[in-house]
């Protein structure tokens, strides 16, 4: 078993005490690094800051996205020897992301998400299979979503021979205004995914109104992690009273690097 998979870090489902108000849709179930904000994916695509990323003390660090399919395998390979070779450390969840190659049809994407979780599920704490990039428009059409949804299943069909329940997400868009939950969301739900990433658009007013419906939508299901336009500690208190289990960031690593982490618990 290598070095990661023995971390003391919990993989199945737990609960975070987060103070809500009562009757408030909230995520009825997280994981125990949602305790603490996360690193999204697209900051180390290699795992070659691995080591720098996971000693910062944030609550996960998301690496990838990785592109994965029956013909490559490659970079998620060389991914996957740089996590397993990394020395034992403090608690925190490593996520890989897994996307489709940009040249695969889509009809191959139950193939490629199932080549990345064969490739990645023993130095992943959870895995998440990646539809927020604009890459993926085609795939999120209306006439895809059979095919989405036939993937989802086929990703947990596969999940269950594995010897570890390691844990799926679904990372993706969350729309305008006026848009109802996506179709895609519900659809993971539904095929007993973990946790829905929600990548929330910028300096929208309602996102917090359309986080909470999509909260509401499967509040019997997976933890929904919100992802975008978080820089302060007011933004995660906002998105955790909405009924967010956990909440990830990009830009305010990019523009701060590891001083965010104090902004984002309110120590500074």
């Amino acid at each position: 078993m290598s070095a990661t998979a023995q971390r003391d870090v919990p993989t199945s489902t737990g609960e975070v005490a987060v103070q809500r108000s009562e009757g408030s849709a909230m995520s009825k179930s997280s994981f125990p690094w949602h305790a603490r904000p996360g690193l999204a994916g697209g900051i180390d695509k290699d795992g070659t800051r691995a080591a720098e990323l996971l000693g910062l003390g944030f609550g996960s660090v998301e690496f990838g996205t990785v592109a994965v399919g029956p013909r490559a395998g490659a970079e998620l390979a060389a991914l996957r020897a740089r996590l397993a070779a990394l020395p034992p450390r403090a608690p925190g969840a490593i996520g890989i992301g897994l996307g489709q190659p940009a040249d695969a049809a889509p009809r191959a994407l139950a193939a490629c998400w199932i080549a990345g979780l064969y490739g990645a599920w023993d130095v992943a704490d959870y895995l998440s299979f990646n539809l927020s990039a604009r890459a993926c428009a085609p795939l999120l059409a209306p006439a895809r979503l059979a095919l989405v949804t036939d993937a989802l299943r086929a990703v947990a069909a596969a999940r269950a021979g594995l010897p570890r329940r390691v844990p799926l997400a679904l990372k993706f868009r969350l729309g305008g205004a006026d848009e109802a939950p996506p179709a895609v969301a519900l659809a993971a739900a539904a095929a007993g995914f973990d946790l829905l990433t929600a990548v929330l658009p910028d300096d929208d007013p309602k996102r917090l109104s359309r986080l909470h419906a999509l909260i509401t939508a499967v509040s019997d299901g997976p933890a929904v992690v919100a992802v975008g336009g978080i820089r302060k500690a007011s933004d995660v208190a906002e998105l955790r009273a909405s009924g967010a289990a956990g909440v990830q960031v990009h830009r305010a690593f990019s523009e701060s690097g590891a001083t965010c982490l104090a902004q984002l618990l309110g120590s500074v």
